[in-house]
């Protein structure tokens, strides 16, 4: 009887060890590192400067550079084209509200920015990442230096 349990618990002890030894388990963690490694290139890569002069109903138009930085903080310089004015400049923190929407939130007011990440620019939009589809659309991009 003792060698019938020992032989069954021999020939089960076989079956388990070849189900989880297949060879399907590295493949899974292999593909999971290769799609994080694709989403960290993606987060890093809109780290920089740009550039561009949004429109402006009282002005001929307002020249922006938007720094965003790999620690969450950014510069943001708006100088108001033909006016008198001085550039004004923001520093503060941003968040990142989806993969491709960047939320800046001014430091002084609490007022909300939003840019959707594009390739080497980032678009002017709002704050669920709709951005303007009009023949202006043009003119809400700031381009990655």
């Amino acid at each position: 009887m003792k060698k019938i349990a020992l032989g069954i618990f021999a020939v089960a002890l076989t079956a388990m060890s070849c189900t989880n030894g297949s060879k399907s388990e590295p493949t899974t963690t292999q593909e999971t590192d290769t799609v994080a490694v694709a989403q960290a290139d993606t987060a890093t890569s809109f780290y920089g400067t740009y550039e561009g002069t949004l429109p402006a109903a009282d002005c001929e138009g307002i020249k922006t550079t938007l720094t965003l930085n790999d620690d969450t903080t950014y510069r943001l310089i708006r100088e108001y084209l033909g006016t008198k004015d001085a550039p004004v400049e923001t520093n503060g923190v941003y968040n990142m509200k989806a993969d491709d929407l960047v939320e800046l939130i001014t430091p002084s007011s609490g007022v909300k920015t939003y840019y959707k990440i594009q390739e080497n620019a980032v678009m002017l939009s709002d704050s669920l990442g709709t951005v303007n589809q009009g023949e202006l659309a043009d003119f809400y991009v700031l381009k990655k230096k």
